[in-house]
């Protein structure tokens, strides 16, 4: 057995380092540009979220920036709100009627009531848009009318309220019911319609009939009997159509067109009696009889013969009536 690679020393560790070194391929190191390119690209890299961020922040600053003036504006309008319901409560509280100021017919209503035809209730509410009854409307109207009449001239035979059924006697006595009630029955609850008021009213001031214009939207709905009389109201403006283009002739009346409709006709002075034209009788001329002037008969002369004397005769062949003329 040889033993000869036994007996030979080892190798130092550093000379087989050396060797392994200088046999390895050359290992690529990062220049000093390409440093300086990474690190740029770095800085880069890590800038852009920062300012994507501030872009963020800047988007979302920006509502709650102009939100601010508009919940500025938004409690100005709240407090020029409030000073007008202040405003709106104090003029109000001036009204006799406390729910009256935003109608459009509040002046009629007031002139009503400054005539003592309308009167507030405990809750000083007038219900403007409320319905009425046909004794309500008839008190109103006889008040207008000044028609306080008799229970006499009452021909209905169901219960009608105290406070009521003397009006109901005037307004009778006027011809205001005429064809419009015309069995035994009041009705003093029932709901009193558009054309019913108009044609009340319209006779309640004497106005003329008239008939309504072709091609009215409504018109032919109004009943038979109002229908001349709704004519002269619509003439004289009381009924005027409705946001849809029509009389809307059967819609229930409400409380502030009822005033609508009184309070023009009031003030003019409609309501009162009509009086009656005097007849002229014709007027005789006086005769003129002739004045007779007496005429004097003149006297007899008497004669101057004396009495007992005779008027000598006339010698015979003598002739008094002279003789004719020759004829020529």
């Amino acid at each position: 057995m040889n033993n000869s690679n036994a007996n030979k020393p080892a190798k130092p560790l550093l000379v087989l380092a050396a060797a392994a070194l200088i046999a390895a391929p050359a290992l690529s190191l990062p220049s000093a540009d390409a440093a300086a390119a990474s690190a740029t690209k770095s800085a880069a890299s890590t800038a852009a979220p920062a300012a994507d961020k501030a872009a963020a922040a800047s988007k979302t600053a920006t509502p709650a920036a102009a939100a601010k003036p508009a919940a500025n504006q938004s409690a100005a309008q709240k407090a020029a709100a409030a000073k007008a319901a202040a405003a709106d409560a104090a003029a109000a509280a001036k009204d006799p009627f406390g729910d009256i100021l935003k109608d459009p017919n509040r002046a009629a209503i007031i002139t009503l009531f400054e005539n003592e035809i309308v009167m507030p209730a405990a809750d000083r509410k007038f219900r403007p848009s409320a319905e009425i009854g046909r004794a309500d409307f008839t008190v109103i109207l006889g008040r207008a009318m000044d028609a306080n009449g008799s229970v006499f001239d009452v021909k209905f035979t169901d219960p009608i309220p105290d406070w009521a059924i003397r009006y109901v006697g005037g307004l009778s006595a006027a011809g205001v019911y005429d064809g419009y009630l015309v069995t035994n029955a009041f009705g003093p609850k029932s709901p009193v319609t558009r054309a019913e008021a108009a044609a009340m009213v319209a006779r309640a001031a004497h106005l003329e009939p008239v008939a309504l214009p072709s091609g009215l939207g409504g018109a032919g709905n109004i009943p038979v009997w109002a229908r001349d009389d709704v004519g002269a109201a619509y003439a004289a403006g009381l009924i005027p159509v409705t946001s849809s283009g029509t009389l809307n002739p059967n819609k229930k009346v409400t409380r502030s067109e009822m005033a609508a409709m009184i309070a023009p006709m009031y003030v003019e002075g409609a309501f009162l009696p009509k009086e009656e034209e005097p007849i002229e009788e014709p007027v005789e001329e006086p005769v003129v009889e002739p004045i007779k002037i007496p005429v004097e008969t003149p006297k007899e002369t008497p004669s101057e013969t004396p009495a007992g004397t005779q008027t000598p005769a006339a010698p015979a062949g003598t002739q008094t009536t002279p003789a004719a003329a020759p004829a020529s």
